[in-house]
C-alpha cells in the first residue's frame, strides 16, 4: 500500500568545535541548496536577529559575487517553544559559515517527504468507526457521547481540505499553505480523506470538532521538511491565539526519513500542550528509522485490519504506541462523496479524532491523551510486529457497558511491581446479594466510580500521577522498549 511513503535517511555529523553540524542526509531526495538550521537552546531572540541579519549580508555577499540563485535566501522562520531555526536557500559557501557559527546547533539539508493514495471502492460505509466503540471486531453501530469533540480544534498538516466538503457542516475552515502554490485547495485528496475520518460527520469520530487546512503537501502529495516544520510552527501559534493550545489537536499522515529538526519540531509543538497523532509508515518496517513517527513524545499509530491483524503495509517496532483501523477505510473526498484509502495515514486520523474526543468529553490535556488512550483501548491486535511493545486497538470506552462508560474498572498495578498501564477489563455480571447473617446488619452498597472512564475502583489513586512519579513520560518506554515484559 502506498499512502505513505519514506525515505532512507542517513546522518553523519561534520563539525568543529563548538559550531553546528551538517548533517548528510544519504541517498535522501534532498532538494539543491535547501537547508534547515536549527539554533542551540537558550539563543535569545536579539541573538536570533542579529544572526539571520548576518546570513543575508553574507548570503548576498556570497551570491552576487558568483552570480547563483536567484530570489535566494531564508524562506520559513520558526520560533515556538524553545525552538528558534530558519530554511531557505543557501550557496555553499554560505552554509558553510552558518554551519561554523557557534550559535548554531544543526543545519539539516532540506529533504521531500511523498505520500501516494490507493482508491479502492466508492460510495460505502467505513467499518473503523464501529470498531473503536466495540469490544469485538464485526460490529456495525458506532456508539459515542454528545459532545464529540465539541471546543476542540483538530489541524490537518496534509495535501489541505476541502472545507465545502457537506460532510464537515461548516467546521472546517483553511488555516495554511506552506507550498506557496497559490492552489488554497486539496488538489490531491489524501487531506480531505483525512479530515473526514477525524471530523466528518457521516465519517468522523468528534462530529463537533473544528478541522483547519494546514497544506504543507503539494497536489502529487510531496513537500519539503522545512515547509512541514513550518507548518507545525503556524498551528502552534495560531492554537495559541484561538482556544488555546491544551485545546488541539494535530494530524501528520506523513513522514519521511530520519530528521533531527522535524522531530524537534513535533516534541515542542507536544510540549505546549497539544496532542500529536502521527502515522508509523507503510514499508512493514521498524518505525524508529522515520520521522516524525520516531519521535518520542508523539502518539505514533500502526494500522490494523477488519479482522485485527496488523495491516500487513505498516511499520512496527518500540516506536508505535497504538492501532488503530487503518485498512479500506471509507471517507470523504474532495468534490463531495466518499472514498476509501488504507494506510498508517488513515490510521492516525482515526486516533487524532479520538484524541479529540477524549479531551471534549474529560477535559485532559493534549499531553495526557495518547496514555489515556492505551488506557481505554482493548489488547486485540495480532501478529504486532517485531519488537512492538504492544497490540492495543484503540477504542472510546462507550461500547464496555453497554453503550454506558466503564462502571467495573481493572485494578491497579502493586507499586512493588511495576508494570505496564492496565486495559480496562470487561464489565463483570453482578453477584447475587447475600442475605446478612442473623443479627448482623446489612453490609453497604459498593461504591459506584464517578469519573467517566476511570480505570480504578478508588477514587483516590490516581494511575496517572503514579505512572509519571516512578516511571516518567512516554520517552522511558520508547527508549527503553526492548526491555520491557
Amino acid at each position: 500500500m502506498g499512502i505513505f511513503r519514506f525515505i532512507s535517511i542517513s546522518l553523519a555529523a561534520v563539525s568543529a568545535a563548538n559550531a553546528g553540524h551538517i548533517l548528510s542526509m544519504g541517498h535522501a531526495k534532498t532538494i539543491p541548496n535547501s537547508y534547515i538550521v536549527v539554533m542551540k537552546d537558550g539563543t535569545t531572540k536579539e541573538d536570533f536577529t542579529h544572526h539571520q541579519s548576518w546570513v543575508q549580508s553574507i548570503h548576498t555577499h556570497n551570491v552576487t559575487r558568483r552570480g547563483l540563485l536567484d530570489n535566494a535566501g531564508v524562506r520559513h522562520k520558526y520560533g515556538f517553544g524553545s525552538m528558534m531555526g530558519y530554511a531557505g536557500l543557501f550557496d555553499e559557501d554560505t552554509i558553510k559559515d552558518i554551519s561554523d557559527d557557534p550559535k548554531v546547533m544543526f543545519v539539516e539539508p532540506d529533504t521531500t517527504i511523498t505520500i501516494h493514495g490507493e482508491l479502492t471502492q466508492n460510495d460505502v460505509p467505513s467499518w473503523g468507526l464501529a470498531r473503536i466503540s466495540s469490544q469485538r471486531p464485526g460490529t456495525e453501530d458506532y456508539t459515542y457521547d454528545s459532545s464529540a469533540g465539541e471546543g476542540i480544534t483538530v489541524y490537518s498538516v496534509d495535501t489541505g481540505v476541502d472545507i465545502h466538503h457537506e460532510d464537515f457542516e461548516g467546521r472546517a475552515s483553511w488555516g495554511t499553505n506552506m507550498i506557496e502554490d497559490g492552489y488554497d485547495k486539496d488538489g490531491n485528496g489524501h487531506g480531505t480523506h483525512t479530515a473526514g475520518t477525524m471530523v466528518g460527520k457521516t465519517f468522523g469520530i468528534a462530529k463537533k470538532a473544528k478541522v483547519v487546512a494546514v497544506k504543507v503537501l503539494d497536489n502529487n502529495g510531496s513537500g519539503p521538511t522545512s515547509g512541514i516544520i513550518a507548518g507545525i510552527n503556524w498551528c502552534a501559534q495560531h492554537a495559541s491565539q484561538n482556544g488555546g493550545t491544551d485545546k488541539a489537536v494535530i494530524n501528520m499522515s506523513l513522514g519521511g526519513g530520519s530528521s533531527s529538526a522535524l522531530n524537534r519540531a513535533a516534541a515542542q509543538a507536544v510540549q505546549k500542550g497539544m496532542f500529536l497523532a502521527v502515522a508509523a509508515g507503510n514499508d512493514n518496517q521498524d518505525a524508529r528509522t522515520s520521522s516524525p513517527a520516531s519521535e518520542d513524545t508523539v502518539c505514533t499509530v500502526g494500522a490494523s485490519a477488519e479482522n485485527d491483524e496488523r495491516s500487513s503495509f505498516s511499520n512496527w517496532g518500540p516506536a508505535v504506541d497504538l492501532f488503530a483501523p487503518g485498512s479500506n477505510i471509507v471517507s470523504t473526498r474532495p468534490g463531495g462523496g466518499s472514498q476509501s484509502m488504507s494506510g498508517t495515514s488513515m490510521a492516525s486520523p482515526h486516533v487524532a479524532g479520538l484524541g479529540a474526543y477524549i479531551m471534549a468529553l474529560e477535559g485532559i490535556s493534549g499531553s495526557a491523551v495518547c496514555d489515556r488512550l492505551k488506557q481505554l483501548g482493548t489488547s486485540s491486535v495480532t501478529n504486532p510486529g517485531p519488537g512492538t511493545r504492544t497490540n492495543i486497538l484503540i477504542n472510546n470506552g462507550d461500547a464496555k457497558n453497554g453503550g454506558k462508560k466503564p462502571s467495573q474498572p481493572s485494578q491497579p498495578p502493586k507499586p512493588s511491581q511495576p508494570s505496564k498501564p492496565q486495559q480496562p477489563s470487561e464489565p463483570q455480571e453482578p453477584s447475587e446479594p447475600q442475605e446478612p447473617a442473623p443479627g448482623q446488619p446489612a453490609p453497604a452498597p459498593a461504591p459506584v466510580p464517578q469519573h467517566p472512564h476511570t480505570p480504578f475502583p478508588n477514587d483516590d489513586f490516581n494511575f496517572d500521577d503514579f505512572w509519571k512519579k516512578y516511571f516518567g513520560t512516554d520517552h522511558w518506554r520508547k527508549t527503553f522498549g526492548r526491555f520491557w515484559n
